[in-house]
């Protein structure tokens, strides 16, 4: 639209010089929105073509594939170049120096780099005139701003920038274009011989740009024609340049001052908003990183309840923030500070009630959550003091659990131990009120160990008695003195119900039992005896046998003294006392005769031999109460195998085993036999053959 509107027309002339090399290059290109046109000189020794062509090549190439007048657009085309003609410096260094010209059709602006001149001419003047990268530019400069003229021409090569070396370049404003205006871009070889005044005069007569150009040619080639550089000169007529509308830019420009003064002002009100703002949510945040500081500090005493209330505090402050990350981030911050409160709240409450293995995993936890803050590093050391209390805690009650466990077993001095360990840390934690109750806990145990101590001196002293009576008693039953056996282990059914050892006294009930039923079968078969002694004795009697018949009562005389029965001693003593006197009186008669009483007193002697004296329930037997005692004779092991055989034979008759009570009684008779004295086995016979009736009543009954 830009070039349909507007007449632009390009022409060049390009001189070879004397030497007949030409350095210089031109390029342009006509777009829709812009126009661009580059001119260039080669510096490198070869003529300097490629570097120029290279150059120029590549700044077109550049604004075509992006095209724009800004500064910077410009600005890059150029370095592109430089950097280019750096990168084919192999064989030799290319070196340029470069002015590209773009314009919208309306307006137009330059980049130089290197000693590439600029003319703009309107009205048969020049309005514009470019700046070079040279040493002469700046002594020029200098004296113009001390008044003299320009500086000297042999200077006009010696540069400050160009292509391939520094690279530096200069970008000109905006001019506007209007129609007849005119564009002159001419190189050093041209401006060096060729000065303005000149120009302004080729251009006062010119009639086109063609001829403006061929009056420019004829004065860089008149004169002296020895050392006649090669140049290149383009020109640009504005015929017609784009007129863009100013009403409506007016407008535009217009509106957009309304509304940049809308936008000021609202921008204004916007600023002092935002800072009002700004400086409330630096408030908010103030206030509320002093509540949490503060909570910081409670928790880091482990005050749990204050430190939750603190962090609260920051939670409803910091919600008036704006909602962003950093609200969201201080939102899930204080969070995690109030979980860890309120863990370490119940935690506490955990300890101080002694559930120590839940408070462990609470203060655990909680740690854990705090060891993410630098800020919390007291309260983490805190907690880990803590943590020591409540495995110190942990281990008291294991203590205190085994302790109980072994009061209750009875074993009071590992209880007694325990406890004390127990005490010893409770003395480390401070625990005043379970102290105080494991002491209790040590005196108690002391107390049950002290009165086991005397109960068990008691059972050794009443066990030395029982010991003694159990003897006692083994004596009366081999004395046949059934009254004193079970007296004696009547006491010590006794004396074992008192020690409360149920199991031997129900033993012992036993034995008496047994000792009883034997006594009644005694008693049974002393009365069969006396029955057949008072018939044997008779029969004596009715034989005229008065000595035989003496014995038998005197036997039945001792019978009844065991038993018991005064009446029927009494009876026997009478018919003893007659039957001696009979006997004394029959002696006093047969002493008349020598003969008589010789023969008589054989008899005698040999009825004294076999009296009653020498038998079994003579006073001479060892079963006899008053007799020998039950062991003379048998000394050393073998009395303690007669009491163990006895023993025994008592037990088993007890608990109804009659053939151990018989096997023990024939160990007994052995025993009598094996020391001689066999004649008190007649009494084992007859317990013998009575337990043997015993054990057949029995298996009848069954």
């Amino acid at each position: 639209m830009r070039k349909l509107n507007s007449q632009f027309i390009t022409t060049f002339v390009s001189e070879a010089g004397l030497n007949g090399q030409n350095g210089t290059y031109y390029g342009f290109v006509e777009m829709d929105r812009y126009y661009c046109m580059a001119v260039a000189e080669g510096y490198d020794r070869d003529g300097g073509l490629e570097s120029a062509k290279l150059a120029v090549d590549t700044v077109i190439e550049a604004f075509v594939q992006k095209p724009g007048m800004t500064a910077g657009r410009i600005r890059a085309c150029l370095k592109k170049a430089h950097r280019c003609l750096k990168e084919h410096s192999v064989r030799v260094r290319l070196k340029a120096g470069i002015l590209l010209l773009v314009s919208d059709y309306t307006r137009l602006r330059y980049g130089v780099c290197g000693n590439v001149m600029l003319y703009a001419f309107r009205n048969a003047g020049v309005f514009h005139q470019s700046a070079t990268h040279t040493v002469y530019q700046a002594m020029a400069d200098q004296k113009k701003l001390s008044g003299e003229d320009a500086g000297p021409k042999e200077e006009t090569r010696n540069l400050y920038h160009y292509l391939g070396g520094s690279g530096g370049v200069t970008v000109s404003g905006k001019a506007r274009l209007e129609d007849g205006d005119m564009v002159l871009v001419a190189t050093e070889g041209f401006w060096n011989r060729i000065n303005r005044v000149e120009v302004l005069d080729a251009y006062e007569s010119i009639r086109s740009v063609e001829e403006f150009l061929g009056d420019l040619q004829e004065l860089y080639l008149r004169g002296s024609t020895e050392d006649i550089p090669c140049c290149c000169l383009a020109a640009v007529e504005i015929k017609k340049a784009y007129k863009e509308n100013t009403a409506l830019k007016k407008k535009l420009w217009l509106w957009s001052l309304v509304i940049l003064l809308i936008l000021a002002v609202g921008g204004t009100i916007l600023a002092f908003y935002l800072r009002a703002k700004r400086r409330r949510q630096e408030e908010i945040r103030s206030t509320a990183a002093v509540y949490e500081d503060t909570g910081d500090r409670y928790i880091g005493n482990l005050n749990s309840l204050l430190a939750k209330q603190e962090y609260e505090k920051a939670a409803e402050e910091s919600k008036k923030l704006d909602k962003n990350e950093e609200r969201l981030e201080r939102e899930r911050l204080l969070s995690e500070k109030i979980n860890i409160s309120v863990m370490t709240d119940s935690a506490g409450k955990s300890y101080e009630a002694r559930d120590y293995a839940r408070a462990r995993d609470e203060y655990k936890s909680a740690m854990e959550l705090a060891e993410k803050y630098e800020e919390l590093v007291p309260y983490v050391n805190a907690i880990g003091q803590r943590m020591k209390l409540v495995s110190t805690g942990l281990e008291i009650d294991n203590y205190m659990e085994s302790a109980a466990l072994k009061e209750a077993a009875g074993d009071m001095e590992t209880a007694g131990i325990l406890y004390k360990r127990a005490e010893a840390m409770l003395r480390i934690v401070d625990d005043a009120e379970r102290l105080k109750e494991v002491q209790l806990a040590l005196l108690r145990v002391k107390e049950e160990a002290d009165q086991e101590a005397k109960d068990e001196r008691a059972k050794a002293r009443d066990e030395v008695i029982i010991d003694a009576d159990k003897a006692a008693a083994l004596d009366a039953i081999l004395a046949g003195d059934f009254d004193t056996a079970l007296a004696q282990y009547t006491k010590i059914r006794d004396a074992y119900i008192a020690m409360e050892d149920n199991e031997k006294a129900e033993e012992t009930t036993q034995i008496i039992l047994s000792l009883q039923k034997q006594a009644r079968e005694i008693e049974q078969l002393a009365a069969g005896a006396i029955d057949e002694g008072k018939s044997a004795a008779m029969d004596a009697l009715v034989a005229g046998d008065a000595e035989k018949a003496l014995g038998l009562y005197e036997e039945m005389l001792k019978t009844y003294l065991e038993m018991g029965d005064e009446a029927g001693a009494q009876e026997a003593r009478a018919m003893i006392d007659s039957l001696k006197e009979q006997i004394e009186a029959a002696q006093e008669t047969d002493m008349e005769d020598p003969a008589q009483e010789t023969k008589k007193a054989q008899p005698e002697s040999d009825g004294q031999e076999a009296g009653p004296a020498a038998g079994p329930g003579g006073p001479d037997s060892p079963s006899s109460p008053g007799g020998k005692n039950r062991w003379e004779g048998i000394e050393g092991d073998g009395q303690l195998l007669f009491d163990k055989c006895l023993d025994e034979a008592l037990r088993a008759t007890a608990r109804q085993d009659y053939e151990a009570a018989m096997k023990a009684y024939r160990e007994i008779e052995n025993l009598y036999n094996r020391y001689g004295i066999s004649d008190t086995t007649v009494k084992t016979e007859v317990m013998i053959e009575r337990l043997r009736k015993l054990m057949e009543e029995g298996k009848t009954d069954g």
